[in-house]
């Protein structure tokens, strides 16, 4: 295994400004993967997180809504009798709606206001200041900060005319890629009403449901079912993966993840390749004096996973300085495991791309390092 690595570090050696080079490329893919990774998780959060991240058992849902969450309206007087089956300890309404808002007087954006009471099992963790329970009181989460949403600041929704109070701060609860508000829950049949004048009832979107700890999720979701025809119930986790968009975005993110990794093993097998045609007399002296196909092999293979490694420190340094340069806006951050991961995936890809390449060394002739050069 000396031997091995001491020719593997050797041959690097003698073309540092090519190991540099190859080195820099590989760890932009790295850097893409893994960024691809992050933003891509950093989107599904901000579209489904507050489904996704939520704590309650179950989420009742309208069943001609087919999961939509903005097509779901729930008859308020089916609460008491879902409350009255098997296993249900906890249960409460939940609205949202769209919203024009301005945050902090600043300029008009679409928002996505939540109607959710703080002691709701729906109710979102207060990451920063208090919780919403007075009227005109509202919370937000930490990833509009950069538009000003920080307690202490105003929201002034323009239809209805309403001002809100930001009292604290929510993390992960953002829905639609929108600001995202939360309110007590009558505040937002409040503001609802003075939408929609016309309307006779303000309908909950949603029931949230805590289940009591022996309970069954899925005989409770069954049984809620078979009791109101007209209701779903599901866990919010399944029902944020069942949103539209989010397969597409998923789907997305891994082909182009797919996709860099394919790059960075055709990059490998061409650099493997180019460095076996450039030492060919140095590989055909090597073979004279005794070194085997699979020492030579091995040592490429070892020079790969230098390469890999070299190539992680530098995606690693870089988006590290992304972060820190980044706009709030833009999700980048520095997951470390998710660097490892990539890079593991990276030097399996390339040890294995690598490897149709020096199966030339089979078929070198030791007689060529006596040969001339041309």
């Amino acid at each position: 295994m000396g031997t091995v690595r001491t020719l593997a570090v050797g041959q690097l050696r003698r073309s540092p400004w090519q190991t540099a080079g190859v080195a820099g490329m590989v760890s932009a893919l790295i850097s893409l993967v893994a960024v691809f990774g992050v933003v891509g998780e950093a989107q599904v959060r901000s579209l489904s997180g507050a489904l996704a991240a939520n704590e309650a058992d179950l989420w009742v849902l309208a069943a001609g809504a087919q999961g939509a969450l903005s097509a779901s309206r729930v008859d308020p007087a089916r609460l008491g009798s879902v409350a009255a089956i098997d296993g249900v300890e906890r249960i409460a309404p939940i609205g949202e709606v769209r919203v024009g808002v301005r945050v902090a007087g600043g300029a008009l954006v679409d928002a996505s206001l939540w109607g959710i009471d703080p002691d709701s099992p729906a109710a979102p963790p207060v990451a920063d200041g208090a919780a919403a329970i007075g009227p005109q009181q509202a919370i937000v989460d930490g990833a509009d900060r950069h538009l000003g949403a920080v307690p202490g600041e105003t929201l002034a929704l323009v239809d209805p005319p309403t001002t809100l109070q930001i009292v604290g701060t929510t993390d992960g609860r953002r829905f639609a890629s929108i600001p995202t508000i939360t309110v007590a829950y009558a505040r937002w049949v409040e503001i609802v009403d003075a939408l929609h004048p016309d309307s006779n009832e303000v309908a909950p979107t949603a029931f949230a449901v805590e289940l009591a700890p022996t309970a069954d999720p899925d005989r409770v979701a069954a049984a809620i079912a078979r009791t109101e025809p007209t209701l779903v119930a599901a866990p919010p986790a399944q029902l944020a993966a069942e949103l539209p968009g989010i397969d597409g975005l998923r789907s997305s993110f891994a082909t182009a993840t797919l996709v860099s990794l394919v790059a960075v093993a055709a990059v490998s097998a061409a650099f493997t390749r180019l460095q076996v045609e450039q030492e060919r007399r140095v590989l055909a002296t090597l073979r004279a004096i005794g070194a085997s196909p699979r020492l030579l092999a091995g040592a490429h293979q070892v020079r790969v996973a230098v390469l890999v490694v070299l190539a992680a420190l530098i995606s690693t340094a870089t988006i590290g300085l992304a972060e820190r340069l980044s706009p709030p806006q833009i999700p980048i951050t520095l997951e470390l495991h998710t660097v490892v991961s990539v890079a593991v995936a990276t030097w399996a890809a390339a040890a294995l791309a690598a490897a149709r390449g020096l199966r030339t060394l089979r078929r070198l002739d030791p007689a060529d390092a006596l040969r001339a050069p041309a």
